[in-house]
């Protein structure tokens, strides 16, 4: 297995504080907050709405989208289906985070259906990705977060370092889940994209955890290392 280059990855984030992304997060609501903050970290501009009236053009006017499927609402669900209507003519990445879609058959059936998009990147954990990996076209990139990250494409990148109390808050999986999303605005290649992503998140991990003295100070301070992971 190979690692991602630090280097590139802080390129790839330069790149994100350049251009200044647009990135449309249709994610739960415990997520919500913490997503957008992690964007505006790494310079992108998120949008959040969840509007089934929105979404549409949120979504086409959008470097990348986050659909997560975590505490699903009427209007969120509603939102999901108008975007799966579009699947086929839309060209912008999109980073699907199946949460729990190995626990609730819906969500699982749900998820199974963003293999009609073109440009799919799927995220989720061990459990999730267990009942998942066969159910999208072949090529598609699938990322599994744990102890150590397993990105799969053609090859297989592994992502490790961090921080433990990255598993101490709620919301740090569907973060991870946003973050990808930004530096896949930027790189048109979705494997290197999510190695980046997560190779960054890890080393802002680290970085904050060595200051931290708890998870109330830890995702403060991971938001700062965020901030200048492209500046190293």
């Amino acid at each position: 297995m190979q690692a991602f280059p630090l280097d590139e990855a802080r390129r790839l984030a330069r790149a994100i504080a350049v251009r200044r992304p647009r990135v449309h997060a249709l994610t739960n609501p415990v997520a919500q907050a913490l997503s957008a903050n992690a964007l505006v970290a790494l310079g992108a501009e998120p949008s959040m709405s969840a509007h089934p009236r929105d979404i549409l053009a949120l979504a086409r006017s959008a470097d990348a989208i986050l659909v997560n499927l975590g505490m699903l609402e009427p209007a969120r669900e509603a939102a999901i289906e108008a975007l799966l209507a579009e699947a086929v003519g839309l060209e912008t990445p999109l980073v699907l985070d199946p949460v729990m879609a190995d626990r609730v058959p819906f969500r699982r059936a749900l998820a199974e259906r963003f293999s009609a998009f073109p440009r799919l990147l799927v995220k989720g954990n061990g459990a999730e990705m267990a009942v998942l990996h066969r159910a999208f076209p072949e090529g598609t990139t699938l990322v599994t977060t744990g102890e150590t990250d397993r990105v799969q494409e053609r090859d297989e990148l592994e992502i490790s370092g961090g921080h433990p109390l990255m598993a101490r808050f709620s919301g740090s999986g569907c973060l991870a889940g946003a973050v990808i999303a930004a530096f896949a605005a930027v790189e048109a290649d979705p494997a290197r994209a999510a190695a980046a992503a997560l190779t960054a998140l890890r080393h802002a991990a680290a970085e904050a955890g060595a200051k931290a003295q708890g998870p109330g100070t830890f995702v403060p301070l991971l938001f700062d290392s965020l901030a200048r992971f492209s500046d190293g």
